[in-house]
């Protein structure tokens, strides 16, 4: 629901936007607006996977307690290549966006980018993190964060390499896209894109992810 209302005076000298048709029709042109509030866009850097058996937090984004805005995440895609194959009885990782409330720690802060120069500042109670310190190099201490069991926004299997033989395969997986409207974060809540695996070799350091996101910032 809107939280205000404009009055408009109906009458002579009261106008609106129209375009005319072929048919010589008056029809109203309505532009869609956004909350105008900060718009920011993220990328991480080329992530390597990490061999282990209990997953990867590969980015993070986070709305801090007590924070006087919201967030608005509209999208988020996930980039994926490998110089090595796996054997095709090797399941890929899932790729799954979780909704948490813990603050994500550790990892590499990531570089907040504004859509529009002139429009307000990011808030400094949003926090953007992942899993790579430049292109091809892992953070020093992996990114760590509470999961809670369930709480899955939306997922994918990860593509793979199981043969050198020509093929390219699918690299960009786009989560989010079809919501009439992205997932809302208020104070103290968060979203981590993470692989969700058990053996080392679904996710060997061969394997490279980048994330990258957009979203809107706003009083509520």
């Amino acid at each position: 629901m809107p939280d205000s209302s404009v009055a408009i005076t109906a009458g002579t000298g009261t106008l609106i936007d129209t375009v005319t048709t072929p048919a010589g029709e008056h029809r109203q042109v309505v532009f869609s607006g956004n909350r105008g509030g900060h718009p920011g866009h993220t990328s991480t850097f080329r992530t390597p996977g990490r061999a282990g058996t209990t997953g990867q937090n590969l980015f993070s984004i986070h709305n801090a307690t007590g924070s006087t805005i919201a967030l608005d995440v509209r999208k988020i895609v996930v980039g994926f290549n490998a110089t090595v194959a796996k054997a095709v009885t090797v399941m890929p990782p899932v790729i799954r966006c979780y909704k948490v409330t813990v603050l994500p720690t550790l990892g590499t802060p990531a570089t907040k980018v504004t859509s529009d120069s002139a429009a307000m500042a990011s808030s400094a109670s949003v926090t953007i993190r992942e899993d790579a310190s430049a292109d091809g190099t892992s953070s020093a201490s992996a990114l760590t964060a509470t999961i809670p069991a369930g709480a899955v926004i939306d997922q994918a299997f990860a593509p793979r390499v199981i043969s050198a033989a020509g093929v390219e395969f699918p690299g960009r997986i786009i989560f989010l896209e079809e919501a009439e409207r992205g997932v809302i974060l208020r104070p103290l809540e968060g979203i981590v894109v993470r692989l969700d695996y058990t053996l080392a070799t679904q996710n060997p350091i061969t394997d490279m992810w980048t994330v990258s996101a957009c979203w809107e910032e706003f009083t509520p």
